[in-house]
């Protein structure tokens, strides 16, 4: 619910002082969302996620695609497809999937396995 995947039947609840009522498509602009299970394309590599997610969020510039793949320590691997990555580091690039557009508030599912 606190997503906006499902609409609350009773009550409310708010992100950031908005309510997930009545100000979902607010609240969808500055969410992201690790989900429990990778959400990635076996034929782009780290670098491609990050900025197609930027892209989907409507924020993409290079320096913030570079500065996410540093906050998540995978600069390094910005060229390898997400098929031949660890699973630590699919969850790493999940994360920073779910930081894409700046999000102010981020949920994470079972980040961690």
């Amino acid at each position: 619910m606190l997503t906006g995947l499902l609409k609350p039947s009773s009550g409310d609840a708010s992100i950031m002082g908005k309510s997930i009522n009545t100000d979902m498509s607010e609240i969808r602009q500055n969410i992201g969302i690790c989900l429990q299970h990778d959400c990635l394309f076996d034929l782009l590599n780290v670098q491609e996620h990050i900025e197609l997610y930027s892209m989907l969020k409507g924020s993409y510039n290079k320096e913030s695609v570079t500065q996410t793949m540093k906050d998540v320590a995978l600069l390094e691997k910005r060229y390898t497809m997400s098929k031949n990555l660890s699973g630590g580091m699919k969850r790493k690039l999940s994360v920073a999937i779910a930081f894409c557009g700046d999000s102010k508030t981020v949920f994470l599912d079972e980040p961690t396995r």
